[in-house]
């Protein structure tokens, strides 16, 4: 009986150390320290990629928590995070989902602030997505899609001209033109530099000799135009006194045209006009008269 007894002590014993074992296997499993007391903060990403359950939430580096949840609410991705509740998240800090590893796992950083307002637990905190390797990878496979279409592209240029005989005729027949043209060109340089080397020194030597001939005729020349100036000056008395002269004139001819003087009344007057015209009229019939049957003069005496 007491043999019985023992045994069943040593069952429960037993049975008691498993559930302990388990216990603390499940917690240490988990991360988890019965001590300790966590607060809950909602995290919002445009997107969290790889992220899963049970990431870690890092502070500064350290693991003081972990994702519970992930949510889609509308465009944006709302994460559930537990977190030790002896920190506090000052306003201002970064949040960030993070690439870790080489297999594309993630966890959730946050760098603390230096404000003095902290955020309550339930809050809703707007965070932001690093790109990591698996993004690298998602657009190194674009990119080789592009890639791809632009090999196909070109290999289907080069294939409907390099790989044509015609082409190939064509680009071989103008490399040829091109070299003689290039070899014309070399030797129409050849002769036209010794030509032109020769006018361009003669050009040079011209130009001495009329910088010479400017030297040698300078006095002369600025002799000349003193002479030009004097002319210039006394052509501008000359032009006053002519101008004084019309004046003048015009000042006797208005007196002319008047009927205030004798002249002018002599002039205007008609009858005067055509007496004087009857009378040189017949004086010259007269001379004509004597000219034809010569002068006939009787004298009589008393």
């Amino acid at each position: 009986m007491k043999t019985d007894k023992k045994l069943y002590y040593i069952v429960g014993a037993v049975v008691l150390l498993s559930m302990v074992i388990l216990v603390f296997g499940i917690l240490f499993l988990n991360d988890s320290d019965p001590r300790e007391n966590f607060h809950r903060y909602f995290l919002k990403f445009s997107q969290v990629s790889t992220l899963t359950l049970d990431d870690p939430v890092k502070v500064n580096g350290v693991k003081l928590g972990k994702v519970e949840s992930m949510e889609l609410v509308g465009s944006q991705v709302c994460v559930q995070i537990r977190l030790r509740d002896d920190v506090q998240i000052p306003k201002g800090s970064e949040i960030r989902v993070q690439n870790i590893g080489l297999m594309g796992e993630r966890q959730i950083g946050i760098l603390l602030g230096n404000s003095p307002e902290s955020w309550l637990p339930g809050d809703t905190i707007s965070g932001m997505f690093d790109a990591g390797i698996a993004e690298a990878m998602g657009l190194a496979g674009e990119v080789f899609d592009s890639t791809r279409v632009l090999v196909n592209v070109v290999k289907g240029v080069v294939d409907s001209t390099f790989a044509t005989p015609e082409f190939r005729e064509r680009f071989n027949s103008l490399l040829e033109r091109t070299e003689n043209l290039e070899l014309r060109v070399g030797r129409l340089i050849d002769e036209t530099d010794p030509a032109l080397k020769q006018t361009l020194g003669r050009l040079d030597d011209a130009g001495r000799k009329v910088n010479e001939v400017l030297d040698e005729n300078r006095a002369p020349v600025k002799g000349l135009v003193a002479d030009a100036q004097l002319l210039a000056t006394d052509t501008k008395g000359m032009l006053g006194r002519l101008d004084s002269l019309m004046g003048r004139v015009d000042g006797i001819v208005g007196k002319l045209q008047r009927q205030d003087n004798t002249m002018g009344i002599l002039l205007n007057d008609r009858k005067l006009h055509d007496d004087l015209s009857n009378t040189v009229i017949t004086a010259d019939s007269l001379f004509k008269t004597i000219l034809k049957d010569g002068l006939d003069v009787n004298i009589d005496i008393f």
